[in-house]
């Protein structure tokens, strides 16, 4: 140990003279750089005893010669670091905190002198021009010097990060971790282009570096998949600079890193990093980026191959264990492989696959080489969390959870049959079907749930205490007797528990319809009923199993039992398909009647005896007996048709012949029952027609209204249910009701014919102020439908909604008193920002007729000093996303915009903080005075106050975000002006006076604020501002 720290104590102290230069050396040498780096060169030559073999005349050449000599030093570090012992943890490190500072800079003006100046001028020679005429070679014979140079540097450098070579390990030095770390990007940038070049760019002084390829490669297979596609992601930003075979070769390994495990993880580790891993606000635009990134098929992979790899790796993020963002961008992909829209080209391929990863754990029995992603539970929290994070589409929900809505059926029942399962994983599965039963199509859901109660066949489950759910072959124990004495059967019928399900039947009868009632649709327990009925009509009459008889009977009486009155999920709600079934029982009852001879026969039971197993029911005295009741075989249906009508018209007070002419049909139908010998016949069918007449007769005076298309919901009733929607406690329920709501106030082309859109004025200030609260919601769902909304209503109802949206966001301010606007009044006005952004991009160039509304307001906003700074700035920023979407709003504006953002610069600007001696003296200033008794902030503490403070509500106008909206404000004004000169239009906006005051106000701000990035930006608005100037020159 001691005799390695000797061997690195003379090199680092050689390549020291690279970067300083001796002491009392002249000052005026350190001014410039030439000078400088010349004389450092010269003393690390002469520490070294090596002669310069070239002389050095220029600035690039004595910045290359030091990237030289600096690679040259670390190789030499390098070769005594591999010979330190790194396992031994009780060994000190040879290399302190300066002296890693000083490799760290020797590896940096490696890249910084030696590869970037060199490589950008190769570029040049790479580039092929706009028309495609064909390449332009630029100083070919000075090139052939600067590419073996590039060639030799990284080469060198792959050789230190592989001492052993492309097929040994990479070196564990901190000269090798540095080289990844940090210059990932510059190696990429080299080892690419260099080692990917095609032939027809590849020339004799130029030559592909073949060489360079395995240790690129080796590379990208070796570090972790962040890193590398963060790396190629920075050189693909490069843009049009990029030669096109650096951008083929660079697209092409991101999708090798893609395709690695953990490379879907890795794209997001890279993109988002660690400011938006622990927030769930991702912005749209950013979603669609990584989700075209992962659904772009490889040129020469097959579809089928790549989703078969990468959709199980985005279903991976589905999990709690990832931040949110990733669970948001895993959900949104997987939701474009599955819209509706169909706008993704291999739908057809993927979506197998998702549904295959999502389904297959609830539908076949596990095997001991499953992993765990292949267990239900695995399968079911992937859904509640991919459901939870997707757009609210109907259709997606319904295509995702119908294909396993009986095993879910029989995973719930299974659940609720158990009283040590985990609540909270019966209320998921609850919570799935019932968000799957209130929005699927209603056809959907009634062959759904009737598949189930005519063929549903139990599964069998297992859960254990972490939660694990596994699909089992039979059943684990049989279900003991239960002794039920008087006292349990009491209580049990008043709770509506009574287990009456004494035959096992599947599904359970009361289990069911208590998961029917809770679905809350109307509609879809309509037609069940119906068609219980229907099946228990046909199994008694045609013969058919008694025991499946006897499940439709018990059904039946648990709908009645629990799904009749005035709730949203009776089976009274949709009366029309009760009445064709009232009537179809009434005229088989009516036909049965003509055809079968009035004869005594045996009185209807349930129970499935044979009728001819006693013969002495043959000979029952009260056959005989001319004054019995005969009861038919239909007698029982026939009384039930009837109840069922009774209770139609009790609920449906409107209903009547005139609505419904159906009526005039079960009326005649009724009059033959009336004169029936049975007494439960008679009273109730006289008792349906004295009300139908009674009906009828009420509404005959009245004046028939205009008709209405029974196939096509009004807006009021979508408007009706939208609201009914938006109270339910079910995020993609609630969204669904604002889903539907911004379809009722979008505007539909006239070629659509019929339309549902909203046009009674009086529901416009309700629909708004619904969206309005949608946008204050933490939901980011929620939000982005109250946005959308929005924008929507602007679009149908135009300046109108407009000029609410921007007196919500404006108004008021001028009778605020300072610093006492509210976080609450904060919060709504800056989201209203957000909707109006919104509105403004999607205006585009049909802005100009909003400008005199939009433009004012928001150049007033930002003008008063006593509101937050928050909201000024997002007044700005709206200014410049209107200047984006149409300069020429902004045309008359320009002057007054630009006048107003060099004042706020001039007065907002901030200086370099003050000295600590300045500090000090008011600091004994501030402790003579008197404390303030209403506690406001003393001077000192304003004075360290740290620009960027977190304080949204504070109006302190010098925080440095409010000074770089307005810098990026006036350079979107001086480039969409010299755009709009250069269209043609004769404009000047800009007077020489305050042409010649902005270079004053700019240059003062980019050498005096305390923000750095103020600095910069006021740099380059004076510089954009210059080019102005040199482009009118030239006109």
């Amino acid at each position: 140990m001691p005799d390695l720290r000797d061997a690195l104590i003379p090199l680092l102290e050689s390549s020291s003279h690279l970067l300083e230069s001796k002491k009392g050396e002249d000052a005026s040498a350190a001014s410039n750089l030439q000078s400088l780096l010349q004389e450092r060169l010269q003393n690390y030559y002469s520490h070294e005893g090596i002669e310069p073999t070239v002389s050095i005349s220029s600035l690039q050449g004595s910045q290359l010669a030091t990237a030289k000599e600096a690679l040259s030093a670390l190789e030499r570090i390098e070769k005594v670091l591999l010979l330190d012992d790194t396992t031994d943890a009780t060994q000190k490190p040879l290399l302190g905190t300066r002296d890693l500072a000083q490799i760290r800079t020797l590896i940096s003006l490696v890249f910084k002198w030696g590869t970037e100046p060199l490589l950008k001028s190769m570029n040049d020679t790479w580039k092929v021009d706009v028309k495609g005429k064909g390449r332009r070679i630029i100083e070919a014979d000075v090139e052939d010097e600067s590419y073996a140079t590039v060639s030799n540097i990284v080469t060198r450098v792959m050789t230190i990060l592989f001492p052993q070579g492309v097929k040994g390990n990479m070196s564990p030095t901190v000269i090798s971790s540095t080289l990844t770390n940090r210059h990932l990007v510059d190696i990429l940038r080299c080892s690419i282009p260099l080692g990917w070049l095609p032939p027809s760019l590849s020339t004799p002084a130029m030559p592909t570096i073949d060489h360079l390829r395995p240790f690129t490669m080796r590379l990208l297979s070796t570090l972790s998949p962040a890193m590398l596609i963060s790396a190629l992601g920075s050189i693909l930003s490069d843009g049009h600079n990029l030669p096109m075979h650096v951008r083929k070769a660079a697209s092409s390994f991101i999708t090798q890193q893609l395709l690695r495990p953990g490379g879907v993880l890795g794209l997001c580790e890279s993109v988002f990093g660690e400011e938006e891993t622990s927030g769930d606000a991702v912005k749209l635009e950013k979603l669609e980026q990584i989700s075209r990134t992962l659904v772009s098929v490889p040129t020469r992979m097959a579809p089928q191959e790549y989703f078969g790899v990468i959709v199980p790796r985005i279903i991976q993020l589905l999990s709690e264990r990832v931040p949110a963002s990733y669970r948001k961008i895993a959900a949104f992909t997987l939701s474009q492989m599955l819209g509706s829209q169909k706008t993704f080209q291999y739908q057809d391929v993927a979506a197998p696959f998702v549904y295959s990863t999502l389904h297959l754990p609830f539908l076949r029995l596990p095997t001991p080489e499953d992993k765990p992603q292949a267990l239900p539970s695995t399968a079911l929290s992937n859904l509640l969390i991919l459901i939870a994070n997707c757009d609210p589409s109907p259709e997606l929900i319904s295509n995702l959870l119908s294909p396993i809505i009986a095993p879910l059926y029989s995973l719930f029942f299974y659940l609720s049959s158990q009283k040590t399962t985990d609540p909270r994983l019966k209320e998921s599965v609850q919570g799935l079907l019932v968000t799957w039963g209130k929005i699927v199509d209603p056809s959907r859901a009634v062959d759904l749930l009737w598949a189930l109660i005519q063929e549903g066949r139990e599964q069998y489950w297992s859960a254990s205490l972490d939660g694990t759910i596994r699909l089992i072959p039979e059943p684990q124990e049989t279900r003991p007797l239960d002794l039920l004495t008087p006292d349990d059967l009491k209580q049990a019928e008043e709770q509506n528990s009574l287990d009456a399900n004494i035959f096992d039947l599947y599904p359970d009868p009361g289990h069911l319809v208590r998961f029917l009632k809770l679905l809350d649709r109307g509609d879809v327990v309509s037609e069940l009923f119906i068609k219980v009925l229907d099946a228990y009509q046909q199994s008694k009459t045609s013969g058919g199993d008694p025991m499946k008889s006897l499940h439709y009977l018990q059904i039946f009486m648990q709908m009645q039992l629990q799904l009749l009155g005035e709730s949203s999920s009776s089976i009274l709600r949709k009366p029309d398909q009760l009445l064709s079934f009232i009537k179809q029982v009434l005229e088989s009852a009516s036909v049965s009647e003509k055809e079968t001879p009035t004869s005594p026969v045996n009185r209807l039971d349930i129970n499935t005896e044979d009728k001819d197993s006693d013969d002495e029911d043959e000979y029952d005295s009260d056959d005989d007996d001319p004054t019995s009741e005969v009861i038919k075989p239909d007698d029982e249906m026939v009384e039930t048709a009837i109840n069922l009508l009774l209770s139609v018209l009790e609920m449906h007070e409107t209903l009547s012949a005139r609505t419904a002419p159906i009526l005039n049909d079960i009326f005649s139908l009724l009059e033959p029952i009336t004169y029936r010998e049975s007494s439960a016949l008679r009273p109730i069918a006289r008792e349906a027609r004295m009300v139908i007449t009674a009906r009828s007769a009420s509404t005959s005076t009245t004046t028939p209204g205009k008709a209405r298309d029974a196939e096509e919901e009004s807006a009021q009733e979508i408007y009706q249910k939208s609201l009914k929607l938006l109270q339910d406690p079910i995020l993609p329920v609630r969204a669904h009701g604002l889903l539907l709501l911004r379809q009722l106030v979008t505007p539909k082309p006239k070629s659509a014919g019929k339309s549902t859109t909203v046009t009674d004025p009086a529901l416009i200030p309700a629909i708004l102020s619904i969206f309005l609260q949608s946008i204050q919601d933490e939901d980011s769902y929620i939000f982005l439908n109250g946005v959308q909304g929005l924008a929507a209503m602007v679009d149908g109802f135009g300046k109108d909604v407009l000029r609410g949206l921007v007196k919500d966001y404006s108004g008021g301010l001028e009778t605020m008193p300072a610093d006492s606007m509210s976080q609450q009044d904060l919060d709504v006005r800056i989201r209203i920002g957000e909707a109006l952004s919104t509105v403004i991009v999607r205006c585009g160039p049909t802005l100009g007729k909003f400008g005199d509304i939009l433009i004012p307001a928001l150049f007033s906003v930002f003008r008063f000093r006593g509101i937050p700074v928050t909201l000024r700035t997002s007044s700005l920023s709206l200014l410049a996303d209107a200047l984006g979407a149409y300069p020429l709003v902004m045309l008359p504006y320009t002057e007054d915009l630009a006048q107003g953002m060099i004042d706020l610069l001039q007065v907002e600007s901030r200086p370099t903080p003050l000295m600590p001696k300045a500090k000090e003296a008011l600091k004994s200033e501030e402790e003579t005075k008197p404390q303030d008794a209403t506690g406001d902030e003393s001077i000192l503490e304003e004075v360290e106050k740290q620009a960027g403070d977190n304080d949204h509500l504070t109006a302190n106008s010098k925080y440095p975000p409010l000074r770089r909206a307005a810098l990026h404000l006036l350079a979107l004004l001086i480039r969409s002006t010299a755009q709009a000169i250069e269209d043609g239009h004769q404009i000047m906006p800009f007077s020489v006076a305050f042409v010649k005051r902005a270079h004053l106000t700019l240059g003062y701000i980019s050498g005096t604020d305390e923000d750095s990035v103020v600095r910069v930006m006021a740099r380059e608005v004076n510089e954009e501002l210059s080019s102005f100037e040199s482009y009118l020159v030239g006109l």
